[in-house]
């Protein structure tokens, strides 16, 4: 006989907490250390999401999470970004999901950051996807990342990446639930006020 507090709930969470994000996190860098990209992501699926070069992670590493965590399937996703040289950055708010996204480099087996800034600010509107590219639509607000950071990126608060001049970066987007579903996309403009 197996005591209810050894059973899994059989509700599955559709978005996870900020701790378990971590800890998500975590145990996904250290795959993605012991093993080469290529065999985490899902190159097939590869993408030009607002501007910048999306991946998502292979079904066969994300399922365990799934597992593992009682989650419903569009509670999480993993995906790699890729920016490239030149890229004016988006800001943007995800008003129901949040992410965790480090920052990938040498030890993770891609090139260290380059020319690499991000933004998180608490205070924005809502602007046309137009208005919210570039440097200017976070009012000097954008700092420097390196790899090995980690960006964390509220519900509801305005964030983006970009890369100036002639530069690069990869970070791992770690997300809950999943911004970019097929029948919705939880991205919204915005405008750093």
């Amino acid at each position: 006989m197996t005591s209810i507090s050894s059973r899994k709930p059989t509700q599955k969470i559709s978005k996870v907490s900020n701790d378990l994000l971590e800890r998500i996190t975590d145990e996904f860098i250290n795959i993605l250390r012991r093993k080469p990209g290529p065999d985490v992501f899902d190159w097939s699926t590869k993408k030009d999401y607002h501007g910048f070069e999306k991946t998502l992670v292979r079904k066969d590493i994300l399922q365990p999470f799934i597992e593992q965590y009682n989650l419903a399937p569009e509670a999480l996703e993993i995906s790699i970004v890729r920016i490239k040289s030149n890229y004016p950055g988006s800001v943007h708010v995800h008003p129901i999901a949040h992410a965790l996204c480090p920052i990938l480099g040498e030890v993770e087996g891609f090139p260290n950051p380059v020319n690499a800034y991000a933004l998180v600010e608490e205070n924005w509107s809502p602007v046309s996807e137009s208005d919210s590219m570039g440097i200017a639509a976070g009012k000097g607000k954008w700092f420097p990342i390196n790899a090995g950071d980690r960006v964390y990126n509220p519900t509801n608060v305005a964030h983006g990446f970009t890369v100036q001049g002639e530069g690069q970066c990869y970070f791992v987007c770690i997300q809950s639930p999943n911004i970019d579903q097929a029948t919705h996309d939880d991205w919204l403009p915005a405008k750093v006020n």
